[in-house]
């Protein structure tokens, strides 16, 4: 009878990865575009779930954002954004600061409403090496609307850090 019974089939061990570990997630790098699939990864607060014309989202009151950064030399944070002409009408001037990591460190002011590209550079010791970076971007005026309240600060295409 063990003659008749059939031999196991062999199949090779399973592929061995390096586990990640907590600091490492794979799904938040150091930039981001609004219209990626994972954008809800990078976003901590402030800004829309919702993907506008399927490449921008509104801001609120205090956007922030995460990135992790596997190195922090030679960095710039780089913002793609607009000041809406509509809420422009009723702010008038904005001011936007930047915070990294909760320090400060820009501040800019846009008198017109438009498309911008900020990049600032940001010194290493503001940066966390293999770790998770805030940035929090705050204008100084919000556009608030009188049916419901919500606020609007600017519209973002992408943001991060770039070498």
């Amino acid at each position: 009878m063990a003659g008749c019974s059939s031999t196991p089939d062999v199949y090779a061990p399973p592929a061995q990865r390096k586990p990640l570990a907590v600091s490492q997630p794979s799904f938040v790098g150091s930039f981001v575009t609004m219209s990626d699939p994972n954008a809800d990864a990078y976003i901590v607060r402030d800004i829309a779930r919702s993907v506008e014309a399927g490449t921008w989202r509104w801001t609120n009151r205090r956007p922030e954002l995460q990135f992790y950064l596997p190195s922090v030399e030679n960095r710039k944070f780089v913002m793609d954004f607009s000041i809406a002409g509509a809420t422009f009408s009723e702010t008038g001037p904005v001011t936007l600061a930047v915070f990294v990591n909760g320090q400060p460190l820009d501040k800019k002011r846009y008198e017109k409403p438009g498309q911008y590209l900020m990049e600032l550079p940001v010194a290493p010791a503001l940066l966390k090496v293999n770790a998770l970076n805030t940035v929090a971007i705050e204008p100084d005026k919000v556009w608030v609307s009188k049916q419901d309240g919500v606020a609007l600060g600017f519209i973002l295409t992408s943001a991060g850090f770039r070498q």
